[in-house]
């Protein structure tokens, strides 16, 4: 019950957009070619509008999906360079501290490094285009005192784990991780959650 010039709208805004491709004689096809364009939507999508992840335990749900399996995947994948360059950022990320700094500078720079080591495109610009929601909740995270250190102690595990090739380490050094670092009061609503799950 959709007029025809109403589906002609539809598809002509979603071929602005670059999500699909017309072609004469054969008909509309969604666009497997070009990924940046289904990532820009998907930052704006996340950063704007109803139901924006404004709040924190939003944020960190987001980290505790991506962020395991990405440090999964860099344990597998990392080159001798890449490993080279966390090594570098964590060097940084304790003078930042030692300077008084929360160090999110560096704590953003090595989870992104996380994401470059998986060589996996399409997780790298997902993880490029929501990355300035992530590092919004790294800073808000970091204000507690004493956190940047426990971070920094936390984030030398999970290279460790990646140095040794070891995937399900560094899976469960992210997890452990992103407990050392979120809100008290986000742990205990997590906590609650999966307590209150049925078991089998």
């Amino acid at each position: 019950k959709v007029s025809r010039s109403s589906v002609r709208e539809a598809i002509r805004s979603l071929e602005l957009q670059g999500l699909v491709v017309t072609k004469r004689g054969s008909g509309t096809f969604i666009n497997t070619e070009d990924l940046d364009s289904v990532v820009a939507l998907l930052a704006s999508t996340l950063s704007s509008g109803p139901g924006s992840p404004d709040t924190l335990d939003d944020i960190f749900e987001v980290r505790h999906v991506l962020e395991p399996q990405i440090s999964a995947m860099a344990a597998l994948r990392a080159s001798p360079e890449e490993i080279e360059g966390m090594d570098q950022i964590l060097e940084d990320q304790e003078r930042q501290i030692a300077d008084g700094q929360t160090g999110v500078d560096a704590d953003t720079a090595f989870h992104f490094s996380l994401a470059t080591a998986t060589h996996n495109a399409a997780l790298i610009k997902v993880v490029s285009a929501v990355e300035d929601i992530l590092r919004r909740s790294r800073n808000q995270a970091l204000q507690t005192p004493g956190r940047p250190l426990r971070s920094l102690a936390s984030h030398r595990r999970i290279l460790e784990s990646i140095k040794n090739g070891d995937s399900e380490g560094a899976r469960r050094s992210m997890d452990h991780h992103l407990a050392v670092v979120e809100p008290a009061e986000i742990s205990s609503i997590q906590s609650s959650a999966i307590n209150a799950q049925p078991e089998g």
